[in-house]
């Protein structure tokens, strides 16, 4: 069985009624105590051995399915050790999200009623007895249905003496809409006088409860209908262990909210009301977030909390008639019914965001979350659930990419974006499989002897139809998504497998600089995953340079910090990239144990044009030296940069004034050269003044 059924299995375990759950391949998978008491010899003892039903029931099950009814009712006669039983069962689907995750069985043993309809056919008087020594509730009316008898186990049950029952209507004594069963059941018992059965929801002295019945009809000697009689029995455990079935199949176990099945059911609903209608439906797709902040600082209870007081305040925003739901994680989807102007979803989006940006106080702990809402409104952005969803999804991440904490109508130019967006994400999960990524390597300089101290390796990836994609493109998609996790896997190794050839080439003192992104970074396997690939390439970890971002590393300092030192105890180099971009601060950065700051090419762009970049590359390289640091300049492009960088000591250099990025091969090619020569100008070009001053 999926792992869906756990919770129907721990229901099913607490129910006093008998139910067996069989797989999707029509094998046994857990029967309860009850079941096993009923059928002892029929079903396996072991708990979670499939097995196959015998063939009788293996029959029932083939029709079942075959017929692909919801339900189905049949008896089966079994001789057991104790004698012949006679059992109902009722197959029923459990369906979970569209998909069939197998069939419920529950047991009804109504070997009792087989007994006393074979009882009936005897005197009166042995009827009389046998009913009245029994807890079942057993009835006879006439052909209008009036009572001719009733046992005391009914009058006891609804509150009435026997003797006034005598000629009363049956059908506003048991359930005043019973009126339409009994004629039911009168007309088919008038053409097959057999049997018939029926569950009616009734008003008791113990409050609402669900008899089952089982009705037979009696017929006179010309074979008329002439009576009908009624054995009833409480099925009401049965009907709540129904009920919380079908809670588990229509409603988030966390929240109490509808989820995605029960949602779609509902929004389906409503398009067809707003059609008939002629009024206008909005559906609001949210997410939360830095949820998962939430989950790694505080834990996954801390979020769980924080998702059941989400759901509160969002019902909080919204009217009786409106529908929140939680379709997974943190998303959630509202549907706003009968609006009079578009304008109404936009104010009560804007009410949740106010809503969610308040104080959470949970578990003793404070915190601060927030939502992205995407709006879609029926008939003008779509007319169907898949397509209204999908458009409020869309329109959600338009909202995150604003900024995150405001809401975004779905506009088709947008549309239009995110559709090209989720092909290249999708383009992207095959990418690796296909083998459409490579490695490029582009070298880093001595800017004193021009020889090669370095390369860093850099994805490129080869699309069937777009050509050649730079990281730029797809990165920040792959980083979104998490497929930046094996996508930085495969760099790794692939780097480290190179670095070992080029290792064993004699290049041992080669340095080969690998990007580490922010989530990869986070992940809690980074360490083990490194250690793993640099054992399965045979690469000295001394060979080896991780770099990272400012940004990255100010996330969490504390926690970085002994990551990177981990590092370091392997012999890794570590550089902080595009340095001078972020936010990193110096009291932190001292403490860091890096080797290398790498200048970001933006401000070596104009090194020889704007005073206000010179300053900060000058202060950079000055500030590295007295923290005995190394500095690599990137985005080298002109001789003149060379040589200023050159002569503030700028140690390593790279650039297109050296060479681009290069195929593995040609950059084996390279290194056979040993070294660069470059012409430095004698004399350097003045720095421009800037348009600013």
């Amino acid at each position: 069985m999926p792992n869906t059924s756990i919770p129907y299995k721990q229901v099913f375990s607490a129910i006093p009624a008998p139910v067996i759950m069989l797989d999707t391949q029509g094998h046994f998978a857990f029967a309860n105590k009850a079941a096993y008491q009923i059928l002892p010899s029929c079903i396996p003892l072991d708990d979670g051995v499939s097995c196959t039903p015998p063939d009788w029931l293996a029959a029932e099950i083939d029709t079942f399915l075959y017929h692909t009814k919801e339900e189905h009712t049949f008896e089966h006669c079994l001789t057991l050790d104790t004698g012949p039983r006679h059992i109902q069962f009722t197959l029923t689907r459990l369906d979970q999200d569209k998909r069939q995750n197998g069939i419920l069985i529950t047991l009804h043993d109504i070997s009792r009623h087989k007994r006393a309809e074979q009882a009936l056919r005897l005197s009166e008087e042995r009827y009389r007895m046998l009913v009245e020594h029994q807890s079942d509730l057993v009835v006879r009316v006439d052909i209008e249905g009036k009572l001719q008898f009733a046992s005391p186990s009914f009058c006891l049950l609804f509150g009435i003496d026997e003797e006034q029952l005598v000629g009363r209507e049956l059908c506003p004594i048991i359930n005043s809409s019973g009126q339409a069963v009994m004629k039911e059941a009168m007309q088919r018992l008038d053409c097959h006088p057999k049997s018939c059965y029926h569950e009616i929801c009734s008003q008791t002295l113990d409050g609402l409860r669900w008899i089952g019945w089982a009705m037979k009809g009696v017929v006179d000697e010309k074979g008329q209908l002439e009576a009908i009689v009624g054995i009833g029995r409480d099925i009401t455990d049965r009907k709540k262990a129904e009920q919380e079935i079908l809670q588990l199949a229509h409603y988030d176990t966390l929240t109490g909210l509808p989820n995605r099945s029960l949602l779609q059911d509902r929004l389906s609903q409503a398009l067809s009301l707003a059609n008939r209608s002629n009024a206008t439906l909005a559906v609001l797709f949210l997410d939360l977030d830095r949820f998962k902040h939430v989950n790694d600082a505080f834990g996954h209870q801390i979020g769980d909390l924080l998702l059941q007081e989400v759901s509160r305040r969002l019902k909080s925003c919204v009217r009786a008639t409106d529908t929140v739901s939680r379709i997974g994680g943190d998303e959630f989807v509202i549907i706003l019914t009968s609006l009079i102007k578009c304008s109404q979803a936009g104010s009560i989006a804007a009410k949740i965001i106010s809503s969610m940006s308040r104080l959470f106080q949970l578990g003793g702990h404070e915190l601060y979350s927030g939502t992205s809402i995407g709006i879609a409104l029926y008939p003008t952005d779509g007319n169907d659930v898949d397509t209204l969803l999908k458009h409020a999804d869309m329109a959600m991440y338009q909202a995150k990419e604003s900024g995150r904490g405001t809401f975004k109508f779905f506009s088709p130019e947008h549309n239009e974006k995110m559709l090209q967006r989720m092909q290249l994400e999708q383009a992207l999960r095959r990418a690796i499989e296909h083998q459409e990524l490579s490695l490029d390597y582009q070298p880093q300089i001595d800017s004193a002897t021009g020889s090669i101290n370095g390369l860093e390796a850099l994805l490129r990836w080869q699309h069937p139809q777009l050509g050649l994609l730079l990281p730029g493109l797809f990165i920040a998609i792959a980083e979104e998504t998490g497929l930046i996790i094996p996508l930085g896997e495969w760099v790794l190794r692939t780097a480290c497998r190179q670095a070992r050839v080029w290792q064993r080439a004699g290049h041992h003192q080669l340095r080969i600089a690998v990007n580490i992104s922010p989530r990869q970074f986070q992940q809690r396997g980074l360490i083990p995953m490194i250690d793993t690939i640099l054992q399965e390439t045979g690469c000295d970890p001394q060979g080896l340079e991780l770099e990272l971002t400012e940004t990255t590393l100010m996330e969490s300092p504390k926690e970085a910090t002994a990551l990177l030192k981990a590092l370091k105890r392997r012999g890794i180099s570590l550089a902080i990239d595009d340095f001078g971009t972020g936010y990193s601060s110096l009291s932190h950065l001292k403490h860091f144990p890096i080797d290398r700051l790498k200048i970001d090419r933006s401000f070596v762009h104009d090194l020889t044009r704007s005073r206000e970049d010179s300053a900060i590359v000058e202060a950079i390289i000055a500030m590295a030296h007295r923290l005995g640091l190394e500095v690599v300049a990137e985005g080298v492009e002109h001789p003149d940069q060379h040589a200023i960088l050159s002569d503030w000591g700028c140690k390593t250099c790279q650039g297109f004034l050296y060479s681009k990025a290069v195929p593995a091969d040609e950059a084996t090619a390279l290194l056979a050269t040993a070294q660069y020569s470059i012409e430095i100008p004698s004399a350097l070009t003045p720095l421009a003044k800037p348009a600013d001053d």
